[in-house]
């Protein structure tokens, strides 16, 4: 296997391990089975707050559109993880969206094959910080209930930057600069600074506390 395939591997591999984990979070937090959205949403806001935990991003950069983001390679993953019988589906239908026609299911774990991986998850320390990431973003955004999990994405602060337009590329690598949701999250950190450093978690939950705000706003605005 060459360098460039071990490496593609390595980075699905990453990316079914981050779904699995997902999917569990959702049951703990007692979204069971978790819709697609759900999903998308929680993955999305994985990948934004990463950089805050020290842990890598899985997807870098997707489209940003006038609905709930989906990233087509971890739907590809989704799709391969039913596949080998890692989640079951239910619900599955096909609904209209402003990118035309996609297929709408719920996920839930077949646990005859997922206790192994998650078992192996917690065997290693950084899958297992991971892990315990993954279900600090879930417990954080279900506060919002499923409807309102999707709309806090269009009011995050990369995602609902002004200067991209739709069909833009929205691009959650830290890179040099930090991404605009990370920049906020470090501004509540520096405003708490003077009272006690705030933890990993705590920062996360204050971040998806914000965009409640944003989203309630919002909703009074319509």
């Amino acid at each position: 296997m060459t360098p460039d395939a071990k490496t593609e591997r390595a980075h699905y591999a990453r990316i079914a391990i981050r779904l699995v984990a997902i999917v569990h979070a959702c049951e703990r937090a007692g979204i069971s089975p978790a819709p697609l959205q759900v999903i998308h949403t929680v993955a999305y806001f994985a990948d934004a707050l990463a950089p805050l935990w020290n842990i890598p991003v899985v997807e870098g950069q997707l489209l940003k559109k006038a609905d709930v983001p989906s990233n087509p390679e971890i739907q590809a993953d989704i799709d391969s993880l039913v596949g080998r019988g890692v989640l079951i589906p239910s619900s599955v239908r096909h609904v209209e969206t402003s990118n035309g026609r996609r297929i709408d299911a719920k996920y839930a774990l077949n646990m005859d094959f997922a206790e192994r991986i998650l078992e192996a998850i917690s065997l290693d320390e950084q899958f297992s910080k991971e892990l315990s990431f993954v279900h600090e973003v879930t417990l954080a955004l279900s506060g919002l209930g499923v409807s309102g999990m999707g709309n806090a994405v269009l009011v995050d602060a990369t995602y609902a930057d002004p200067l991209l337009d739709f069909g833009s590329i929205v691009n959650l690598s830290p890179d040099i600069v930090p991404t605009r949701t990370v920049q906020v999250s470090q501004r509540f950190s520096q405003l708490m600074s003077t009272e006690r450093s705030l933890s990993d978690a705590e920062l996360t939950h204050l971040y998806v506390r914000h965009l409640y705000g944003l989203v309630r706003t919002a909703d009074d605005d319509d």
